[in-house]
């Protein structure tokens, strides 16, 4: 029954994110409202961030694909420092949490799926063959959705200290990243231009999304040398 339970969530997640334009919804919202949004964290800057912190702990908890574009206007609201603790805090808390309930729904059905899925059978063998290295891997580059990194080593029932440090340690290169991406669209915002019109014409998104892009594609330059 609790099988049955982690899959109906786990196609919940996906169809989600494939009949919802979240990213989209979440940088209209700060477009149009951006300056009400500002006035608030201008007036009341601990319950702001504390709030933002909740809704990340929260949307990272429920697997909502909204990672991205929190951490966007996490950096938007509250600049790189204060945006960047934010949400390594709620990713970190809500990913932990997330954890706990997969790894007690699946505990006694863990060997069955991991057997059927030959993804979750590849990331058993590297995390047998090299725990921290493996986990670390998975968290710095992009080869998986983050909502699928946080629950695949709870259903093969990893410890607990390990997957916490490597989920704490290894979000931390891109979400800053794209830290740095939100703190440089106040002027994109502000303006009456489309948001491709003038994206390209900031220099931290440019800079950001080179290193975003360097990330995506190590893995695979990883994959070649090491076959080499």
């Amino acid at each position: 029954m609790r099988f049955y339970f982690l899959v109906l969530l786990i196609g919940a997640i996906i169809l989600s994110g494939v009949f919802f334009d979240y990213l989209g919804f979440t940088l209209d919202l700060v477009r149009y409202h951006h300056k009400e949004l500002s006035m608030i964290v201008e007036e009341s800057f601990l319950i702001a961030i504390i709030l933002f912190t909740a809704l990340y702990f929260f949307s990272t908890v429920f697997s909502l694909p909204l990672g991205a574009s929190l951490t966007l206007v996490g950096g938007y609201l509250f600049n790189i420092f204060y945006g960047f603790i934010a949400v390594i805090i709620g990713a970190t808390l809500g990913a932990l949490t997330l954890f706990i309930f997969v790894r007690a729904v699946s505990l006694k059905t863990s060997n069955k799926i991991y057997i059927k899925s030959e993804i979750l059978s590849r990331i058993k063998a590297g995390i047998e063959k090299d725990l921290w290295g493996y986990l670390f891997f998975i968290r710095f580059f992009p080869i998986f959705p983050f909502w699928f990194v946080n629950i695949a080593p709870a259903i093969l029932g990893l410890r607990l200290l390990p997957y916490l440090i490597t989920t704490f340690l290894g979000i931390m290169p891109g979400t800053l990243f794209i830290i740095i991406l939100g703190s440089g669209i106040d002027d994109i915002l502000s303006t009456d231009l489309k948001f491709s019109q003038v994206l390209f014409e900031n220099k931290a998104f440019l800079l950001s999304l080179f290193a975003l892009s360097c990330l995506a594609i190590f893995p695979v330059i990883y994959k070649k040398l090491k076959r080499k």
